[in-house]
């Protein structure tokens, strides 16, 4: 195990009857006629879109990327250890247990409301992020008990279920830092391949767990098939992974293949999660997440072929530009959310066509979801 620095490269329900025809912006009204107002300037501006740089490593082959508090204080408990200064590193592993605490009382929060699948979801997230709170700070105390000396014992005492209940704090963690990660599986996807064209094997099966790491993640926020998907795709590209280091791959297709397929259950997933903001009116969020679903439908086409890309690209253009639309406030129109749900869920089930995957996108209603 060790710490790397190396710079990096991120459940459908519907509302009631369509009523077409009516534009809208963040907090619309519902009147007989279109409404037109300003568009302020796009969140997105005040978004830092830097990727993050570091990670930590568990067991040389599960990646988690720093991208917030939780992660942040992690790593800085793995480097004041490394650094003998156990007083430090215990402090730091309870300060990433209060934020835990943190994140647990929001996903709680969140199961007061919602679906029935948000609120499944969210009070399962709960009970897992607190769990994980107290493993953290059990294996403070041991730490500063002297109970823990190696890496492998500190890994031991941070051990897989507590980071697969730490990864459910994404539920909760705030779009700001989530939607600029969504690029990032795609990015560690082409550093694998240039890897890989250069026959250095074991970076190419470092990228493709770093984007791996992402995926993990974006699980964590989903529910049903999507959630199904994205982690039959994490079980395949950790298979991928080690069969690249070991050279036992000969061509990229392999890798094609796979990486259409992860690309393939993001669009899914982040398709779902817009469907969800939209359902309970959260219009930006809505938008960011048709946006990374774009992204995902595109990346998906690039890896199965040229003519797929082609194919596509009218849809991910229309689904981008609506995202945009809703994300900063611009004015909409139902029609136009609900044509742009059914051509992305067309263009998604066509990429898992060819991609080899089955899984389909659900129909959504757009339904009165747009008046106040």
């Amino acid at each position: 195990m060790k710490l790397t620095l190396k710079p990096i490269a991120l459940a459908v329900l519907a509302a009631t009857t369509p009523l077409a025809g009516v534009a809208y912006g963040q907090a619309p009204k519902a009147p007989a006629a279109a409404i037109v107002k300003p568009a302020p300037a796009p969140s997105k501006a005040l978004i830092a879109t830097k990727a993050p740089e570091d990670w930590i490593i568990y067991e040389d082959t599960t990646y988690m990327p720093v991208v917030d508090p939780v992660s942040r204080h992690l790593y800085a408990a793995r480097k004041a250890f490394d650094a003998k200064d156990d007083k430090t590193a215990a402090a730091d592993l309870r300060t990433v247990a209060q934020e835990l605490n943190a994140l647990s009382l929001q996903a709680t929060r969140i199961s007061r409301s919602g679906t029935k699948a948000e609120i499944r979801l969210a009070r399962d997230s709960a009970k897992r992020i607190e769990r994980a709170s107290r493993k953290v700070n059990a294996a403070a105390a041991a730490l500063e008990a002297g109970k823990i000396t190696t890496r492998a014992e500190l890994d031991k005492a941070i051990d897989k279920a507590t980071r697969a209940d730490m990864e459910r704090r994404w539920l909760v963690t705030d779009v700001a830092t989530r939607y600029p990660l969504s690029d990032e599986p795609q990015r560690h996807f082409a550093g694998a391949v240039a890897a890989f064209g250069g026959k250095d094997y074991k970076a190419a099966a470092i990228d493709i767990r770093k984007a791996a790491g992402y995926m993990r993640l974006e699980s964590a926020r989903a529910t049903g098939e999507a959630r199904q998907e994205l982690d039959r795709s994490v079980a395949q590209l950790d298979r991928l992974a080690t069969s690249v280091e070991k050279g036992a791959v000969k061509d990229e297709k392999t890798m094609d293949k796979a990486f259409a397929n992860a690309n393939h259950a993001l669009a899914l997933e982040h398709r779902a999660n817009a469907a969800e903001s939209w359902a309970r009116k959260e219009y930006d969020q809505a938008g960011d997440e048709l946006k990374a679903a774009a992204k995902g439908l595109a990346s998906g086409a690039g890896w199965v072929s040229a003519q797929a890309k082609a194919d596509a690209s009218a849809t991910v253009a229309e689904t981008d530009a609506l995202g945009d639309k809703l994300a900063s406030g611009a004015t909409w129109t139902r029609d136009e959310v609900a044509k742009d749900f059914a051509s992305l869920g067309n263009s998604i089930d066509a990429l898992g066509q060819k991609a080899g995957s089955s899984a389909k996108a659900p129909p959504v209603k757009v339904g009165a979801a747009g008046r106040a």
